[in-house]
């Protein structure tokens, strides 16, 4: 049995300037009572920078190696659940979509899928590290930290990468649930197989077939997080051939079946999982056909 907890998400509206770099900046408040600490598995992403008032969180990812007292911990591009253990906390978070990867951290995404790396030490994100020392003051100040992380990531020096338009193209091209093969999507971008298969890896850490299973069961998994009256086979994306590879692909990214994950709590995860859906349908039909997105607010 865990203690109470309380979770509180929020989505920030970026400026034109930083939707180049992130999927979405949110603000993570979770309360449990007493001394308690609670247990979530968090669902498969993009590359993620976490910034910790104390006492950060402790996860885990897929199995590997935990990192705990962490204040500034990233997160790579994942196709694993992330076991998450924490007592009360304050994060902001920034999730960084492939092209903003690029254009970020200019090294090869692929090279740190599914893992999880203290910022404070790893070279690749050094030059972060002045917004973990000053993002927190002694006081809680939601308006003053959120003026503090924009204003860094707008004076941030970025890589100059040239193939940053066609990546995006890339991501834009997922929210079109009729992809669903790799030559799909290359035509659509107008890329070859060896050019999508190389900017894929470098960008979105993963092989492009990967890609768009991934972003398959996200679509499913969101949809059941916003309705789960819907239950498993009304959720599931309609270009799984059956509900046995729906399984297999729920296994795989989330370690257990979709009975296990029904019959857990979800304390974070899906209030997490709730707004992210909400605030990404929002903003995406600025440059989301309306086909992409379910009707009666199931969102993709």
């Amino acid at each position: 049995m865990f203690p109470g907890c309380r979770t509180s998400v929020k989505y920030m509206r970026l400026s034109p300037g930083l939707h180049r770099y992130f999927a979405g900046v949110f603000l993570l408040e979770i309360e449990v009572d007493g001394d308690g600490l609670v247990e979530d598995f968090v669902f498969p992403d993009w590359a993620t920078f976490r910034f910790s008032h104390a006492p950060p969180a402790v996860a885990n990812p897929g199995g590997s190696a935990q990192v705990g007292g962490c204040q500034f911990s990233v997160a790579g591009p994942r196709t694993q659940e992330i076991y998450l253990r924490t007592g009360s906390v304050r994060q902001w978070g920034a999730v960084i979509h492939p092209s903003g990867w690029a254009e970020l951290i200019g090294e090869p995404a692929d090279r740190y899928t599914n893992g999880l790396f203290d910022g404070r030490s790893t070279p690749a994100f050094e030059k972060f590290r002045p917004l973990a020392e000053t993002l927190f003051g002694q006081e809680a100040d939601p308006d003053g930290e959120f003026k503090r992380l924009t204003s860094f990531f707008e004076a941030v020096e970025s890589v100059d990468d040239p193939a940053v338009d066609k990546i995006a193209k890339i991501h834009i091209a997922l929210f079109d649930p009729e992809i669903e093969t790799v030559a799909q999507l290359g035509d659509r971008v107008g890329l070859s197989r060896r050019t999508l298969e190389r900017l894929c890896k470098r960008a979105f850490g993963f092989a492009p077939k990967m890609v768009l299973r991934r972003h398959r069961f996200m679509r499913s998994l969101a949809r059941f997080t916003l309705d789960p009256s819907l239950k498993w086979i009304g959720a599931m994306d309609p270009t799984y051939h059956d509900q046995a590879q729906f399984v297999r692909d729920f296994h795989e990214f989330m370690g257990m079946t979709p009975t296990q994950y029904h019959q857990l709590a979800k304390p974070v995860s899906e209030p997490m999982m709730r707004e992210r859906v909400l605030y990404l349908k929002e903003r995406a039909r600025e440059w989301v056909p309306d086909s992409a997105w379910p009707e009666d607010n199931r969102a993709a």
